[in-house]
């Protein structure tokens, strides 16, 4: 009798203790979720160093500050073992730090690659755009250097952005350039872009004037514009 009382008691203790319990391993299960669902703040871009701090940088060691800064801003879409998208980064302050790359070592073409093949794949027209223009101002700062990123931000603006009017603005600085070092090919993307458009006279003239110039002396420039005025004549009839 005492013993079937004592197991009574120990089962209404045991009963009691589980409803105090249960609660308390919900509340952790609770927490230990919404702790795993946490993700750690993203840390934005600083501001580039400063002209002064840039020269600072040079003077030491350019070569080794130059590969140090392009590995961290590289590595930065990485954070706390998360990938974050670019549209997250402040281009403006990414454009600076590419900017810095290229005072530290003026001969490098990485950053403009970078600017043009990775940054520029952004989901973002503004972001895009943003890239675009520092590849333009790099452009008319060096063209015989940097001609061949302003063609790629050219093809950009055309396909990506939709922008015709963009893609022959930086067509035309192309074709209008006095730089020896820019191929006809890459002068010719403004009449296709012309053509695109529909400015089929204006693209008529352009290379009438091309033609009557006698600047052109490859075979392949003749034959690629003597095929572009016999399709623009088919086009008239």
């Amino acid at each position: 009798m005492v013993k079937s009382k004592l197991a009574g008691t120990l089962q209404h203790k045991t009963g009691f203790l589980w409803l105090l319990l249960v609660p308390v391993f919900i509340c952790i299960l609770v927490w230990r979720d919404s702790e795993q669902s946490k993700k750690p703040a993203i840390v934005q871009l600083a501001e580039a160093p400063s002209s002064l701090s840039l020269q600072f940088m040079a003077a030491s060691d350019s070569a080794f500050s130059y590969r140090l800064v392009l590995f961290w801003l590289q590595q930065f879409d990485v954070q706390s073992g998360q990938y974050i998208s670019y549209r997250q980064l402040d281009y403006q302050k990414l454009t600076d730090w590419l900017e810095a790359l290229s005072v530290l070592e003026p001969e490098s073409q990485y950053p403009l690659l970078l600017a043009a093949r990775v940054y520029s794949r952004v989901a973002d027209t503004e972001k895009v755009r943003t890239v675009l223009a520092y590849i333009f101002k790099k452009f008319l700062q060096n063209a015989d250097k940097n001609w061949r990123w302003l063609a790629e931000a050219t093809v950009i603006a055309r396909h990506t952005l939709k922008d015709q009017p963009l893609a022959l603005k930086y067509a035309t600085a192309l074709a209008d350039s006095s730089s020896s070092e820019i191929p006809h090919w890459a002068r010719d993307i403004r009449l296709i872009i012309l053509e695109d458009m529909g400015e089929v006279e204006q693209v008529k003239l352009l290379v009438g004037a091309l033609v009557a110039s006698k600047t052109v002396t490859d075979a392949n420039e003749i034959r690629f514009l003597e095929i572009l005025m016999q399709r623009l004549q088919n086009k008239d009839k």
